[in-house]
């Protein structure tokens, strides 16, 4: 890992103010000074220097909701009229068998996708069995490897070890409130607890889940469990998928992120601080799958709130700028005002930190923490918004990322020399 010098005219540390004419000081993959780049540089001889004008250095985006093993499944599913209708024909698709080097190929362009849209940590979720997961650790980028869970494997839940290496975690990942009956749902939260280990579940994404938790007629009974061969089961009846899932969770002290969450309550809400949950919004997967919009008024003041473009089955690309413009638009449209931009950056940063529950790491850039940062140019503008041109930017803007101090992408030859 080599000793650098950052500079720029803007460092958006997104914990605090930005910064002016910038400087961040890297050493053994950790952050170990920022400010002024005129107060900064004196201090450090011998480090090498990377200058970059007309840019804006920041933490690196946070893609906490992806299924890159899905990344094959790209303009296939088509035609359908509702969520479940969505998920009839992916389980269809699925059923015709799929070779595995042709599924790990297509991961590894998504991957190079995701990474070069400025994203420096990936949460991932994918099969149990899925034998691609290398490519995930050996990515150079920060990996949450979310281990996707059904009721199949209740009795092979005490075997199975959730790896924790350096930018590399493996966490579990019950699939969703209308797929994971309650025994496997009070087992899987158990054995996080017990182990200290944070997951994460599909929660409030369509209102057909909401329908089967108030165990009203509903299409997940009547048309996708015969699909899979799959029983209905004995559940207790929640008005919404937050309160459900508040039944399993009473008495443990559980990191959990939920997934989706377009379908809330102001009640929702304040279950979701009081338990400190996790929530990742992923805006156009929500409209692609025509499941409605989650109310950000309500989820926004959260903190803990994330972004993810979700997996290219219900997402027409996984850009990561574009998720983030998207979630900014949404932002304007139901009435946030100024803050928008600087919400929506934090959203892509922080708050996906927060929301994996790995910000002690990453998210911001602050002393101490991991050099997980991404640098993007823009064009000249007068006094600029350093938040406006971050969301304005497309995936050309980006010039270089970096993971733990190592660079995963550089657009260029930076220019660099000893300082």
């Amino acid at each position: 890992m080599e000793k650098l010098l950052l500079t720029a005219d803007f460092v958006v540390p997104i914990s605090s103010q930005p910064i002016r004419n910038g400087a961040v000081v890297i050493d053994r993959g950790r952050i170990v000074d920022i400010g002024e780049s005129g107060n900064i540089e004196p201090s450090y001889p011998g480090f090498q220097k990377v200058e970059k004008p007309n840019s804006i250095i920041l933490p690196g985006f946070i893609n906490a909701h992806t299924h890159l093993e899905l990344s094959w499944t790209k303009g296939k599913i088509k035609g359908f009229k509702n969520f479940t209708g969505w998920l009839e024909r992916l389980i269809v698709l699925k059923s015709g068998g799929i070779d595995q080097d042709f599924v790990k190929d297509s991961m590894r362009v998504g991957l190079r996708d995701v990474i070069e849209s400025g994203v420096t940590t990936v949460g991932e979720i994918s099969s149990l069995d899925f034998c691609g997961r290398e490519i995930l650790r050996n990515s150079g980028a920060r990996v949450i490897a979310f281990l996707e869970l059904f009721d199949r494997i209740l009795p092979k839940l005490p075997s199975i070890e959730f790896k924790n290496e350096y930018l590399y975690e493996e966490r579990p990942f019950p699939h969703a409130p209308y797929s994971c009956g309650p025994e496997l749902l009070d087992a899987v939260f158990a054995c996080a607890c017990e182990n200290s280990v944070a997951s994460g579940i599909h929660l409030g994404e369509s209102p057909e889940e909401v329908d089967f938790l108030k165990k009203l007629p509903n299409e997940f009974e009547r048309k996708v469990f015969p699909l899979i061969g799959k029983k209905t089961f004995e559940r207790p009846v929640a008005d919404t998928p937050t309160r459900y899932i508040e039944k399993y969770l009473r008495g443990k002290d559980v990191k959990l992120s939920a997934v989706h969450m377009v379908q809330v309550t102001e009640e929702d809400m304040e279950i979701a601080r009081r338990v400190d949950l996790g929530i990742i919004l992923c805006p156009r997967s929500n409209v692609f799958l025509k499941v409605g919009k989650p109310n950000l008024r309500l989820i926004l003041d959260h903190g803990r709130v994330g972004l993810g473009t979700d997996g290219l089955s219900s997402n027409t690309d996984l850009d990561f700028f574009e998720e983030i413009r998207s979630l900014y638009y949404m932002m304007v449209k139901q009435g946030i005002g100024q803050s928008s931009a600087s919400l929506a950056v934090y959203a892509a940063t922080l708050g996906g930190a927060r929301a994996l529950f790995i910000e002690e790491n990453t998210g911001s850039l602050e002393i101490g923490k991991s050099a997980d940062i991404i640098c993007i140019n823009y064009q000249n503008k007068i006094d600029p918004d350093p938040y406006l041109c971050i969301v304005s930017s497309k995936r050309e803007n980006l010039q270089f990322s970096m993971a733990g101090g190592n660079f995963i992408y550089r657009k260029d030859s930076c220019a660099c020399h000893k300082h």
